[in-house]
């Protein structure tokens, strides 16, 4: 028998930093999603009192303008004090990375397969984006390398054709150093994957494989998934998305493809019985989960690109138990490397 609607757990959530499929944004470098589930009555008391700290002609209290100022950074960390254990959570994607796993996801993974090897198993898919990621800007020239991910990135926009894909690869590959003699050969590899390139590049402009390069639905199911293990199935209300919305389909079929990181399994179900989308004005939940990913997504950025204040620093011991799983380069403390969910 199914539950109605209007009796669901409700999970909140809302996004920080996405620039949609433009991944090399030098402003955003990582991208965030968080997700609130917290009764009404006390989510409104936190956003009330954080209200009261402020002066009368403050607007909408976003997370970006509180973190400007003193009394709002203080306002924020006394919110983040009163969120119960597990009511929290986020997930976030080092977008960087981001383009070189779907490097290897778009490219590479198809041309395994059709010779019969799972490149998922063992995440063998990961060792190698984590490969490129570290040693490309190292074992060759760093600006071919940072035009080759952008290259790429341009090319699943159908800004750029597959021979300019084509040569920012072959200009990359001249640049490395013959004392690396062996990665050059994964470079080889890239240039094997034309024929995979080609056929995708007509998916492409058929309209086909729509945003695959944007964090928000892959972040937005794995975070669904963690609260639906402890509240089974919910309804979500999330802040005005484009990209969800045009996605949710997607997100309800997800059991339907192939679970990337257990070879032989299928994704679990999205527990999101219904995706609701809603203004920050009219929920505290809402605002609650603004805070929370602009907190994670402040951190994180300190740990990916460095810079940053303080508070910075300091937002590390409230915001790393919300953060469920990453999209994340080996390094940062407490944070694993996981494939980026469906699409």
């Amino acid at each position: 028998m199914n539950t109605p609607p209007d009796s669901l757990p409700v999970v909140y959530a809302d996004e920080s930093s996405n620039s949609g499929q433009n991944l090399l944004d030098p402003d955003q470098p990582v991208f965030t999603v968080a997700g609130v589930h917290l009764p009404d009555d006390l989510a409104a008391s936190i956003v009330d009192e954080v209200r009261a700290r402020l002066p009368p002609t403050q607007g909408e209290p976003k997370y970006g303008s509180l973190a400007r100022s003193s009394r709002g950074r203080t306002a924020l960390m006394r919110a983040f004090e009163q969120l119960p254990e597990g009511s929290t959570r986020s997930y976030l994607m080092h977008k960087r990375f981001m383009v070189t796993t779907k490097l290897v996801d778009v490219l590479v993974e198809p041309l395994a397969d059709a010779d019969g090897f799972n490149l998922y198993e063992d995440k063998q898919a990961l060792a190698l984006a984590e490969l490129l990621h570290v040693c490309g800007p190292a074992f060759g020239d760093a600006a071919a390398y940072r035009q080759l991910l952008q290259t790429f990135v341009n090319w699943v926009r159908q800004r750029v054709s597959t021979n300019e894909l084509f040569a920012a690869v072959a200009a990359y590959k001249a640049s490395v150093s013959v004392d690396y003699g062996d990665f050059a050969e994964w470079i080889d590899l890239l240039e094997y994957c034309r024929g995979v390139a080609d056929e995708t590049a007509a998916d492409l402009a058929a309209g086909e494989q729509r945003d695959i390069l944007d964090p928000a639905v892959p972040s937005l199911y794995c975070l669904c998934t963690s609260f639906g293990e402890s509240l089974g199935q919910f309804r979500l209300v999330h802040d005005a998305s484009k990209v969800i919305d045009r996605n949710t389909a997607l997100l309800r079929m997800a059991h339907l493809f192939p679970d990337l990181a257990h070879p032989g399994q299928f994704n679990d179900p999205f527990p999101a019985t219904q995706i609701d989308f809603a203004d920050s004005k009219a929920h505290p939940q809402l605002q609650l989960a603004d805070w929370a990913a602009g907190a994670v997504r402040q951190w994180a950025a300190h740990l990916a690109v460095g810079g940053g204040d303080r508070f910075s620093e300091e937002l590390a011991d409230v915001v790393l138990p919300w953060v469920i799983d990453a999209v994340w380069p080996s390094g940062p403390p407490s944070i694993e490397m996981s494939p980026s969910g469906p699409g």
